[in-house]
Parts: C-alpha cells; structure tokens; sequence
C-alpha cells in the first residue's frame, strides 16, 4: 500500500505531501488543475515517461524531488530477495524509493533509490509493476502488446503456473547456456583445424628437425669447440702425464719426487715418531696423484675415441639455427610450439566434447518441450477462469451484449513459452470478435479495464484509475462505483474523477486547485477532511452555484456511507 507521497519542485508542484489511507482514495478539482500530475509523478518515480524530462523539474529551479512510502508486502519480499537487495531491506518494515532530478551541465541528470540504496531505473521499473497498477482509458495501446497480455494471464494464475513459468525460465537459459558454450566449441574447433592446416608445413618442419633439448645448441658448441682442438688437447694431457709419471723410469717426475720424499720422511721418523703425520700425509698426495693420473688417461681414452665427427656436429649447429632464424624464435619457443601444433592436431577430445554438449542440448530441448506443454494448457485454463469472470460483470456494467475471449495460437520458442495470446472484443452481436485494441471505444475501455482489475487486483497492492468513469452515467456508472468499492475493501484504489457519485463514495478525498504565486503557476492539493468541505467540493462537481447542488452533494454522501 502506498502510505505517503512527497512531491518537490515538480512540473508545476512546487511542495505537496500526501498521507494515503487504505480502501477509496479520490481526487477531484477543475480540469487543468494538475490532478494527472499525481498520477504522473508515480510513474515518473518508476523510470516512466509520463513527465517528459525537460518538463520533470519546477521552471526556475535546478533540482526535484519525488519520494513514496510503501508497506513491505510478501511479494515485494519475494521481489527484493530475487534481485539481491541487501538484507537491510528485506528486513524493513516500510520501503522508501526517491527520484532526486538536477540540472547539470544543461542536462538533467536523474538518480534512483531504494531505503537510500542506490538502484537502477530498470530494476525499479520491475518493482513498480508490484507496488503500482495504473488504469485509464488511454490503457487501450497496452492490449496491443503480446507481453502484456500474456503478463496479465500469468499474473492471475495460481502458483502451479508460476511454478512451470520458472522453471520455463530456467531451462530455457539452461538451453542457450549450452548452445552458446556449443557455438563457441565449433567455431573454436573450425578455427582450430584452419590454424593447423596452416600450420603442417610449421610442424612438418620442426618434427623433422629431432627438437628434445632447449639447450642443444649450447651443449653442441661446447662439443664443437672441443672437437675443433682435439690435437692440441691430446697433446697437453700427455705432457701433464708424462710430468707425473712415465715409462722411461725418469727421475724428474712428480711420482720420482714423491717417492724420495716417502724415504727421507721414514729416515725422519727413526728420529722423531712425531714425524708419523707427515707419512700420513705424503702417503694420501701420492694417492691423490695416482687418482690424477687415472683421470687424465680415461679422458686421454675418450678423446681418442670420440665417435662425433666435427662436421656433424657444425651441420646440426648449422641446421638448428637456421630453423631459429626462419621462425623468428629460439630453440625453447620452438619446441613449445611444436607441443601445441601437435595437440592442435588432436582433434579427438574436442569433437568428444562437441557430441556431449549436443546430447545434452537434445535432452534439455526435449524436457523444455515438455514444460511448454504443461504451461501452455495451465495458461488455457486460467485464461478460461479469467473470461468468465471478465464476462459475468459485463451486465451491470451495461455491456450486456459484450464478448470477451482471449484467443491463443503457437509462436516461436522464447522464456516466456510457446504461446502468443490476443484479447478480442466484440460489443455487439453483429460484431466479429476482433483485438480489443483496435474496436474498443473509451467509455468501453474504462469499462472492461474495471471488469478486469477487479478480477486481478492481487497482482498489485495499490491501483491508480485515471478518470475511469469518464463517459458513464445511470446504471453503468453505478455498477462502476459498486465494483470499485469492492476492489477498494481489498486493495488500496486511488482515483481521479469529475464525478459527483464516485467521490462521494471515496473513503478519503483530496482536493487539487491551481494557483499562481509569484507570477508562477503552481498546483496545491489539500485532503478534505470534514464533511462540510467534502459537501462543498462534490456540490462543485454537480455544478455549484445553487442551494440544491449543496443538498444533492449531502445526500450522496449520506447515502455513500448508509
């Protein structure tokens, strides 16, 4: 329920505030006055477009507000915790939304919040449709839309259709979840099998080239530099052999050295036994040579021995250099590319995972199919409860001779199901059923949208009539009021009207005047709060000026509240 509404510098406002109150609340005032600009602001609040912008704020002012107070119904819990709101608001008691407007820089620059959290205008738009219904004859292009119709079918099925439409929603993006992960594998795999088409050639050619080590050009250097000195190298071990030890039995080598060092050290111990460290030590040098001298000759062995040639190996030097500089990449980057071209290749897995997505595709579709079934005969059902209904008040609302059908027929697969629905409307016998859009007339419209509302008023906590008597008298204006009234002891209505009748009937009654001030035109509303200023406002609406007017208006009062 809307409980108070706050309007700032806007359009011709320039302060209002209104406390709302629960049933009928009506306003009234001369045409001209600004009545639609209650009405219009609301929308305004929600991201709508009644207010054109460059009209939104007060002339001669630089900023706007508009700020409404709703109670926190169930659905608005439902909405706040399907669009992760903070839990702040969740757990509120009231929802305050404010519209604040500035001029900045010529432009007009608008913000949106919710409990002073910052919200988007689309995501608010959503929640209006849950906290406001507007209704008025100008309603007739909205039955042109197909989403707003079928919106109007779910709205009044019960929580069995919108249990399936959820699960429609679900599955659906289930579906073009995998078709566009199945779109983007086969491009990827069509891709893939062009850039190793244009990539053989690349991986004929480093297969070729034996790539193992990122470091073979370094190590094949090292074996070149030691290849291209073979004989100087043969030569300097054998000179460092032949100056520790030989076969000729010369005195001058190292181990010849030692050997007369072990004598005279044994000669010192017969002297000294404290000696016997330097044996120690003497005995593990000529054991080290002797290690020595085995090395070299296994590394003289080798040398002699060596299988790689030296043109063999400045060829491979040669080659994989070439190969570096013919892709402009190292040895490393090389051996790595030729990894990928290789898996590139493989095109097994993919394809494995392509017929996975496909099978799974095949079995969603089969389920969604299934589901649009089920929705489509629940839709057709309620569609039927609604037709009834809509029917059955037709009578006292003097459309006696007045059909209503909603006519379904198969469409193209969307979230939203298989359906495409039309209201038709026939208000004569002789009247081919046709879209209520295009044959409905405006006093018919104000009609059959009350038929309707009353019979969908849950959808939203508070539903605004914009005129919605306008055109009607005798019993169908009566019928009019009746039904409002019962919708009123539901939910909160809210009504604008030149009628005396519908007024009179109104649980609260605010009154809109147009001032000017300050050489500025400005629209004031003030609520009538005894029965005398109620009496002189309706005795207004008759026509005023005469004694019987202000009689009449007392009569319907009383009456209205008998």
């Amino acid at each position: 329920m809307l409980k108070r509404l706050k309007l700032q510098n806007v359009a011709l406002i320039e302060i209002i505030e209104i406390n709302f109150e629960k049933g009928l609340n009506v306003f009234t005032g001369e045409s001209g006055s600004g009545k639609s600009l209650i009405l219009d602001s609301l929308n305004s609040l929600f991201g709508g477009t009644n207010i054109p912008l460059n009209h939104l704020i007060r002339p001669g002012k630089t900023e706007c507000l508009i700020q409404a107070r709703f109670d926190l119904t169930p659905s608005v819990r439902d909405w706040l915790e399907n669009n992760n709101i903070s839990p702040s608001i969740k757990n509120a008691d009231e929802l305050n939304i404010e519209r604040r407007s500035v001029v900045k820089n010529s432009k007009i620059i608008s913000k949106f919040y919710l409990n002073q959290i910052s919200l988007k205008r689309k995501c608010l738009e959503s929640l209006g449709n849950i906290l406001l219904d507007f209704a008025g004859q100008s309603d007739a292009f909205l039955f042109a839309s197909k989403d707003h119709l079928m919106s109007i079918i779910d709205g009044f099925g019960n929580e069995a259709l919108k249990e399936i439409n959820s699960k429609v929603k679900t599955l659906w993006r289930k579906c073009k979840e995998i078709e566009d992960q199945l779109d983007l594998k086969l491009l990827k795999l069509e891709k893939d099998k062009d850039n190793f088409n244009n990539s053989s050639k690349m991986l004929k050619v480093l297969e070729n080239s034996n790539l193992n080590d990122v470091n073979e050009i370094e190590l094949l250097k090292i074996k070149q530099i030691k290849l291209a000195n073979n004989f100087e190298l043969k030569k300097l071990i054998t000179d460092s052999l032949s100056l520790i030890d030989n076969s000729n039995y010369e005195t001058n080598t190292i181990i010849s050295y030692i050997g007369e060092i072990i004598k005279f050290i044994k000669k010192v111990i017969q002297y000294d036994q404290n000696a016997n460290n330097f044996y120690d030590q003497i005995i593990s040098i000529e054991s080290q040579i002797e290690n020595f001298k085995l090395s070299l000759n296994e590394y003289l062995y080798e040398i002699d021995n060596d299988d790689n040639n030296l043109n063999i190996i400045q060829q491979r030097i040669f080659e994989l250099q070439k190969v570096e500089k013919s892709f402009s990449m190292n040895l490393s980057e090389l051996i790595k590319k030729r990894n990928e071209l290789r898996n590139l290749g493989d095109f097994n897995y993919k394809e494995d995972e392509i017929n996975q997505l496909k099978d799974n595709l095949r079995v969603s579709n089969s389920k969604l199919i299934d589901l649009f079934r089920i929705q489509s005969e629940k839709r057709k059902k309620v569609a039927g409860s609604l037709e009834a209904s809509v029917n059955s008040l037709f009578t006292d609302l003097g459309l006696q001779n007045s059909i209503f059908k909603i006519d379904f027929k198969s469409t193209e697969n969307s979230c939203n199901g298989s359906d495409e629905v039309k209201f038709l409307f026939s208000a004569n016998p002789d009247q081919s059923l046709a879209p209520l859009s295009q044959v409905i007339s405006g006093g018919e419209m104000s009609r059959f949208l009350l038929a309707l509302k009353s019979q969908i008023s849950n959808i939203s906590s508070t539903l605004f009539f914009d005129e919605i008597d306008n055109g009607l008298s005798g019993k169908s204006l009566l019928a009019l009021i009746r039904l409002m009234k019962n919708i009123s002891s539901k939910r909160q209505v809210l009504c604008i009207t030149h009628h005396p009748l519908l007024a009179a009937s109104a649980n609260v009654h605010f009154k809109v005047q147009k001032n000017i001030k300050n050489g500025f035109t400005c629209t004031s509303l003030s609520k009538l709060k005894t029965k005398k200023e109620r009496q002189s406002e309706i005795a207004e609406l008759i026509g005023g000026g005469f004694e019987e007017a202000s009689d009449y208006a007392l009569t319907l009062i009383d009456k209205a509240a008998a």
